[in-house]
């Protein structure tokens, strides 16, 4: 179920959508919160920590875009609703996810929610990147624990310290920093479920890596070259995507 927040300073256009998405989408989506400004609309997505935010761009005291100031960290994805055409391409250039025309029509919403689901199962490029410059800008380096089953135990590890991860049938061998091996009792596939940090990347289908930790690649061969020195097959079909990651090449 999607949980998602409402702001909107025409009580009537809150209500509309309201009623739109508890008659026809209740099945997928759950209102969390209505707010009819901006600051009114921070308290509620604190508060509720929705997963979409749809948002009114033309509002009397704060514009929908001075959302994004509120926050250091954008963790909801945003999409503009607006009686206007000319804000909808100025939504598009301020990163939204989508824009829905008022009054929205119930096949525009539908669509955005097939679209939702399916970025929803994997982080798309654009985010990646996006995420991952930002990461590296930042000049942070937080620790992000993760508990993995090792035997009857759970190892605490900082996943940064992670180079990447192996299949090995029902299990999955966990290489980090030091050259230091572990094997968890789980599949790769769980593991990739644990690890949804931005930084990771599935490039085979018996390997996740790290992207911090990769030294080069070689597209034609299908190989990565991690910085301890590990050579990582590179999947044929991953590797548009994997290449896209660091940009375009020239």
């Amino acid at each position: 179920m999607i949980k998602c927040v409402i702001i909107d300073d025409e009580t009537n256009c809150r209500e509309d959508l309201r009623s739109l998405i508890e008659y026809k989408f209740k099945d997928r989506l759950r209102i969390t919160g209505l707010a009819g400004s901006v600051k009114e609309g921070v308290g509620v997505i604190n508060a509720t920590l929705p997963d979409v935010v749809f948002l009114d761009i033309r509002m009397p005291e704060d514009d929908g875009f001075q959302l994004f100031k509120k926050f250091e960290h954008i963790n909801f994805d945003v999409v503009f609703t607006t009686s206007f055409e000319e804000y909808a391409i100025q939504a598009i250039k301020h990163a939204a996810f989508d824009y829905l025309l008022k009054p929205v029509d119930p096949k525009d919403l539908e669509a955005f929610l097939d679209r939702f689901d399916q970025r929803a199962k994997k982080l798309s490029v654009a985010n990646k990147i996006k995420l991952l410059l930002a990461q590296l800008a930042s000049g942070d380096e937080p620790n992000i624990l993760v508990s993995l089953p090792v035997g009857k135990e759970y190892k605490v590890i900082n996943a940064r310290d992670i180079h990447y991860c192996k299949a090995d049938v029902n299990y999955t061998e966990i290489h980090t920093i030091g050259n230091v091996k572990f094997v968890v009792t789980k599949t790769l596939g769980k593991v990739e479920e644990i690890l949804t940090y931005p930084f990771f990347f599935r490039c085979h289908k018996s390997y996740l890596v790290n992207l911090n930790h990769i030294d080069s690649y070689n597209k034609i061969d299908g190989w990565i070259r991690m910085k301890n020195k590990e050579m990582i097959y590179l999947a044929d079909r991953r590797i548009e995507e994997f290449i896209n990651l660091f940009g375009k090449e020239k």
